[in-house]
């Protein structure tokens, strides 16, 4: 019997999400303890697409899409979104114990950008640890493309524009990783 292949390894990436873009920076500090150093940080925009937030976190959030240095193993997803549950808690309000930082990890390889998250979909796959995987972008005719459920934030040229970048820089760490490939 043939051992079984193992996946390449993936880039790491982050939305964050929060009142302030301090409330950002200070979550993604904490993050990158776990995470590693922040490799992509794209620009900070308001977040207009949804009132699913307002009640816990408040109106007038901003929101961020990062990524991180190094790679890591795609089967380790569910433990990073545990990761950012953990971060959010460390944030939240005292007292009510609300969230006042949203973090959505996920990773990008060369054909897709996959997001992490707590809520079951007929679109998610249970990855373990109570977490499932979407993919929320593939990568066909030279550009990350949406799908159908894909949030309306990832939709946008400046996000198709920073994942191209990440995973640009993701496929030259994995030539340098595995030059042969």
């Amino acid at each position: 019997m043939s051992p079984v292949p193992q996946p390449p390894r993936v880039k790491l990436i982050a939305a964050m999400m929060a009142a302030n873009e301090g409330l950002i920076e200070d979550a993604l500090s904490v993050l990158s303890q776990t995470y590693g150093a922040v490799e992509l940080k794209g620009s900070v925009f308001p977040f207009k697409y949804s009132d699913y937030y307002a009640a816990e976190m408040g109106e007038g959030l901003v929101k961020v899409f990062c990524s991180f240095t190094g790679l890591s193993e795609p089967g380790g997803i569910a433990a990073k979104k545990l990761e950012a549950m953990e971060c959010e808690r460390r944030f939240a309000a005292e007292g009510t114990g609300a969230r006042r930082v949203n973090v959505d990890p996920g990773y990008v390889d060369g054909a897709k950008l996959v997001l992490a998250t707590a809520k079951n979909a007929g679109h998610r796959v249970y990855v373990g640890s109570g977490v499932y995987a979407e993919i929320e972008l593939i990568y066909r005719c030279g550009a990350f493309n949406p799908l159908e459920w894909t949030y309306a934030d990832y939709r946008e040229a400046a996000a198709l524009e920073f994942f191209g970048k990440v995973r640009r820089n993701y496929l030259a760490e994995l030539k340098e990783e595995h030059p042969f490939r």
